[in-house]
C-alpha cells in the first residue's frame, strides 16, 4: 500500500498531540534528540517486558511499534498525563542513562499505531481488504490465530491457553478446544463488542448434553480487541442455562454480567489481561 507524504505529514501531527507518544518518545531519545533503541529495551523492561530475543530480527521501526503497544498496556496513565513533552513524570522510571548503541528511525506509518484509523478512512476498499488479508497471514506467521476465518475465536483460544497452560486441540477436536495438565477439557467462545453489535450471545454450543466439555471458557472483548471481561464456567451452569435452537440443533448461551455472580465460576479478568498484554 503506498503512504503519501501527505498523510505521513497528518499522522506526525496527530501523533505530535498524543501524551502517551509524547512521554515515551523523551524517555528514548539521547540527549542528542537521536532515538536510542537501547533505551526502549532498557524502560520495557523496567516495565516487566522482556522481548529482546524475541524482536531482534526486527527493523528498529517495528521494534518501536511492538514494544510501544506493550508499553501503552501497562504504563499507568499518571505516568504520563498532565507532563509536558520531554518531561518524566515521577510516576515514570528513572531517567535512563546515555547509551552506546544509537539507531535513527525515520517517522513513518510502522512507528505508531495511533497512525492507523486516519489511514484507514481515506483507504480504498481495495486497500482495506489487502492490509486485512495481509494482517490476518502475519498473524498465522505468528501464531496467534490458527484459521483464515475471523480472528476473534482463534485470539481468545490462545489467550486462555497462554493464561492457563492450556493444550490447545487440533481444528478437528470435538466438542472441546483445549485440555489442562488434569486432563478436563475446555470449549472456548468470545464475543467482540463493538458499536454495531454489542450482543454477549455466544456462538452456537453443538451437542451440549453429551457433555463434550467439563467447562466453557468465554471471553469479552472491546472494540478495540481488549479484554473486557472472562470467565470459566462449569458445563452443569451451562446446561442450566443455555437455550435450546431447535432449527440448528444446538444451544445458545447468553454471557450477562449476572452469570459472574452464580455459584462455581470463576473470573479470570486479570489473567486473561496479563497474556494479551504478553503479546
Amino acid at each position: 500500500m503506498r503512504v503519501t507524504a501527505e498523510q505521513r505529514e497528518a499522522w506526525a501531527a496527530n501523533t505530535a498531540t498524543n501524551p502517551f507518544n509524547r512521554w515515551l518518545d523523551a524517555q528514548v531519545r539521547d540527549e542528542r534528540g537521536a532515538f536510542d533503541l537501547e533505551r526502549l529495551y532498557i524502560l520495557a523492561e523496567r516495565y516487566g517486558i522482556n522481548k529482546r530475543a524475541e524482536y531482534s530480527h526486527l527493523n528498529a521501526g517495528q521494534q518501536r511499534m511492538n514494544l510501544g503497544n506493550m508499553l501503552r498496556r501497562v504504563v499507568p496513565r499518571s505516568a504520563y498525563e498532565g507532563g509536558a513533552s520531554g518531561t518524566v513524570h515521577p510516576a515514570s522510571p528513572k531517567a535512563l542513562p546515555a547509551s552506546k548503541p544509537v539507531m535513527s528511525v525515520e517517522s513513518s506509518p510502522a512507528t505508531e499505531t495511533s497512525l492507523l484509523p486516519e489511514f484507514i478512512q481515506s483507504a480504498s476498499v481495495g486497500d482495506l481488504l489487502l492490509l486485512y488479508s495481509q494482517i490476518m497471514g502475519e498473524l498465522r506467521a505468528r501464531e496467534v490465530v490458527r484459521t483464515s476465518n475471523s480472528p476473534v475465536g482463534d485470539y481468545a483460544e490462545l489467550l486462555f491457553a497462554r493464561a492457563f497452560g492450556w493444550q490447545l486441540e487440533g481444528n478437528s477436536a470435538a466438542g472441546h478446544d483445549a485440555t489442562d495438565e488434569q486432563g478436563l477439557r475446555y470449549q472456548i467462545k468470545a464475543r467482540w463488542l463493538t458499536k454495531a453489535n454489542g450482543s454477549r450471545q455466544l456462538s452456537a454450543i453443538r451437542r451440549l448434553h453429551d457433555q463434550t466439555f467439563d467447562y466453557l471458557a468465554a471471553v469479552l472483548f472491546d472494540a478495540n480487541f481488549k479484554v473486557t471481561r472472562a470467565i470459566i464456567i462449569p458445563h452443569a451452569l451451562v446446561a442450566s442455562r443455555a437455550r435450546r435452537r431447535e432449527h440448528t440443533n444446538s444451544w445458545l448461551f447468553m454471557l450477562e454480567d449476572r452469570v459472574w455472580l452464580a455459584p462455581g465460576v470463576r473470573d479470570v479478568t486479570a489473567e486473561l489481561a496479563v497474556a494479551a498484554a504478553a503479546l
